[in-house]
């Protein structure tokens, strides 16, 4: 190979050319192959006032069919987003409903993504649907988790305290229906999860729409609302067989059998006796039509399953009376998402040749130094003793600190907003503080005093500059590079409508208010990574450099010691995934739920799918950093603020 190609600026420039085409192509996909008009915006509902201290807007994503205008309005539909995602989750259905001429509004609902208020503008109520006589306390957002299922619609007494459960919907719903270009006499709704409720409480508000499609919904009995003045026409669940959220099981332990309770045949079918999966009861002439889809998949994958998709386009079709110009199978848009990861990795990947060409300047040169030549290391059984404590703390840990940081920990909720952030500050703070005790004990007292370790062993020290100097050049190069990544986000959204993503949000550019929460958590993930990742992963369990025909091989120490560190890192995640999803797949429902009831169930067990190969990737990062500077600041320092940004980017905020 020419080693020219190899050079860092070089590389950069491929990387940078790969991140822009990728986004093009995406693009080009996510406008229907220019068939369809995408744009991006806030809007004020005209009943809003402030809230946080900021005026109420709603952001949205907004696709638009060519040949949709005031002469020729088209059917419309709104897309709702789950819980810890925002407007662009809803991408597969919008970019598929699109190119079959319907008007799709996406939006972020509150507390997500761009719109403000917080989850807090929903409001929250005072019982659960389960057990209606038993009251709930704790933090206000642990009262939203609990009640999210309560809405606005329900009959007084159950409904108490709760704002709005569209989250912001019946107002997204206003100004879809008021757009000259839309048939606001054939509209639909979709949602996916905690967008379900939201889909719910806009048809309910709204008795002209023509279909509903629940990306895992949860069905009510009649006698919670007033079912004479209130009817949801043409409703299609698509029902994940996976379903890790009790809620959209009817808090049972499976899936399998919901169609034989009276429920579902009765109360939310129309029938007198069990019904059939996938098939479809009553019709869309008086929107009495009925269908649950079982897809063999789980509850985060629902919205991009191939399934879901047809069966979502050939309801819709048939609802809208739209006549199909595609296959109802016709689909494009996980090509989008491939490309949209492949822009994301790209971008990545662009901060280790910017590394090289920063540390070819004198300020950053001791940034990069090589690895001792014999470092002091564990024997293989301390080794081996060391990792599987570690991954036995954070596997048996992960379901319940989360839990309680998430709903129940006393944070000043002012302060920590970010819900699903609390819940990992609270787990990973733990982790930290138990290594780090562990490890100054062993370093000042136990086996490492003893062996003789010293600050170099742990990579804490570089003998080229002193520690001060060496941490505040760490944070310069990480703050560089990251920001890096930050201009190739905006330059995407800018001209491509597109963030950093595969199919859930990982890299977007920062409101005013999520960069302040970034600062808040920052603290938190720097302290982590730094003594867990960094300190206790590439020290105190140091593998030895791997050799190839008798020469040390960079490329496989590369790939030997990121395996490990996912080993370390993530295998009591891993291992609580087993828990999780080996007797669900067995037929005996989720593991968490099981063993812990399901309060430890649900979020953080769901969220795994995102958890690990988004930390594979990180920890990937965090290796060759730390053999290309010898220490462990620079990895730990970026990972923080990568990580740190994924949460807060677009999370959900209290």
């Amino acid at each position: 190979m020419n080693k020219n190609f190899l050079k860092p600026d070089v590389v950069l420039i491929m990387c940078v050319i790969m991140t822009l085409v990728c986004g093009a192509l995406a693009s080009f996909i996510q406008s229907g192959f220019g068939s369809v008009a995408v744009t991006t915006g806030f809007f004020t509902p005209e009943s809003s006032g402030a809230a946080d201290g900021l005026p109420v807007r709603i952001a949205y994503k907004l696709y638009k069919p060519q040949g949709a205008d005031a002469a020729h309005p088209a059917p419309a539909v709104l897309a709702m987003h789950g819980y810890q995602n925002d407007k662009d989750t809803s991408a597969a259905f919008c970019v598929e409903l699109a190119r079959r001429g319907i008007v799709v509004l996406s939006v972020d609902l509150y507390g997500h993504g761009d719109t403000s208020p917080g989850m807090r503008g929903r409001g929250w109520g005072k019982y659960k649907i389960t057990n209606l006589e038993k009251t709930i306390s704790g933090p206000r957002r642990f009262l939203i988790m609990m009640t999210f299922s309560i809405l606005d619609f329900f009959r007084p007494e159950i409904a108490a305290g709760v704002v709005d459960s569209s989250m912001g919907g019946k107002s997204a719903w206003s100004y879809l229906a008021a757009l000259p270009f839309v048939d606001s006499n054939r509209m639909g709704v979709t949602g996916h999860s905690m967008g379900t409720w939201a889909s719910w409480s806009v048809a309910a508000a709204f008795p002209g729409h023509r279909a509903i499609v629940l990306q895992c919904g949860e069905p009510f009995p009649t006698a919670y609302y007033d079912s004479q003045r209130i009817q949801f026409n043409n409703v299609l669940i698509l029902q994940a067989l996976y379903d890790e959220f009790d809620n959209f099981r009817d808090y049972g332990p499976t899936v399998t059998g919901l169609e034989k309770t009276p429920l579902r045949y009765r109360d939310f079918m129309g029938q007198d006796a069990p019904v059939d999966w996938n098939k479809t009861y009553g019709s869309f002439a008086d929107g009495s039509a009925r269908r649950m889809e079982l897809l063999r998949t789980n509850h985060r994958l629902v919205t991009y399953d191939d399934n879901a998709l047809t069966a979502a386009m050939s309801w819709f079709t048939n609802a809208l009376e739209i006549t199909p110009v595609l296959a109802d199978s016709n689909h494009v848009s996980m090509i989008k998402e491939f490309l949209g990861l492949l822009a994301m990795l790209a971008a990545l990947i662009s901060m280790f040749p910017l590394f090289l060409i920063l540390t070819r300047f004198k300020f950053f040169a001791p940034l990069a130094q090589p690895l001792a030549e014999n470092p002091r290391m564990l024997s293989p059984p301390g080794r081996r003793t060391a990792v599987l404590t570690a991954v036995l703390i954070s596997g048996l840990t992960f379901p319940f600190l989360s839990q309680l940081g998430h709903g129940l920990l006393p944070l000043p909720e002012n302060v920590f907003r970010m819900t699903v952030g609390n819940g990992f500050i609270t787990w990973l703070s733990f982790l930290m503080l138990v290594s780090l005790f562990m490890l100054i004990r062993w370093f000042k007292r136990g086996g490492g005093r003893q062996a003789g370790w010293a600050l170099s062993d742990l990579g804490l020290i570089n003998q080229m500059v002193t520690p001060r100097s060496l941490i505040i050049k760490v944070v310069i190069v990480s703050c560089i590079l990251t920001g890096m990544m930050y201009i190739l986000v905006c330059i995407s959204v800018g001209l491509f409508n597109l963030d950093f993503r595969f199919i859930w949000p990982f890299f977007r550019p920062f409101t005013p208010l999520r960069l302040s929460q970034f600062l808040v958590y920052l603290p938190f993930y720097a302290a982590f990574f730094t003594v867990n990742a960094g300190v206790k992963l590439y020290g105190q369990l140091r593998l030895p450099e791997f050799t190839l025909n008798g020469k040390k091989s960079a490329a496989l120490t590369q790939l030997a010691w990121w395996g490990y560190s996912v080993l370390v890192m993530l295998g009591g995640v891993l291992l609580i995934a087993l828990i999780e999803y080996i007797p669900f797949f067995l037929g005996y429902g989720p593991g968490a739920d099981l063993l812990f009831t399901a309060t430890f169930g649900g979020p953080f067990m769901s969220v795994m799918i995102l958890l690990v190969p988004q930390f594979a990737v990180f920890f990937f990062l965090s290796t060759w950093f730390y053999r290309k500077s010898g220490t462990v600041y620079t990895g730990s320092f970026v990972l923080a603020i990568l990580a740190t940004w994924v949460l807060c980017g677009g999370s959900s905020m209290f």
